[in-house]
């Protein structure tokens, strides 16, 4: 993964993450859209939440992700940081 993109919010640790990416993505880490094998990540959990017909709903789950895009197209693929051990899950879920 490339270098972290700085954010406020829930930070990945990102050796933790290219840990975990080395142990579940085994296969060739080849852009399925370009070809491309150059991915860029962030430090920050990314999430993800139900959608509610274009209104932005404040209660509900929430999932934080990992993301990493292909630095040509920007394919991006989504990780659980929750499985992935990434970030902790909050008390009140």
């Amino acid at each position: 993964m490339a270098e972290a993109i700085k954010h406020k919010g829930v930070t990945v640790d990102l050796e933790k993450a290219n840990e975990w990416l080395d142990r579940y993505w085994t296969g060739d880490r080849i852009c399925p859209i370009c070809g491309n094998s150059n991915w860029s990540g962030n430090d920050k959990a990314m999430e993800v939440r139900s959608f509610d017909e274009g209104r932005l709903t404040v209660s509900g789950p929430v999932i934080p992700f990992l993301t990493i895009a292909c630095s040509i197209c920007g394919h991006t693929l989504f990780f659980n940081a929750l499985i992935a051990g990434l970030v902790e899950r909050p008390e009140n879920q």
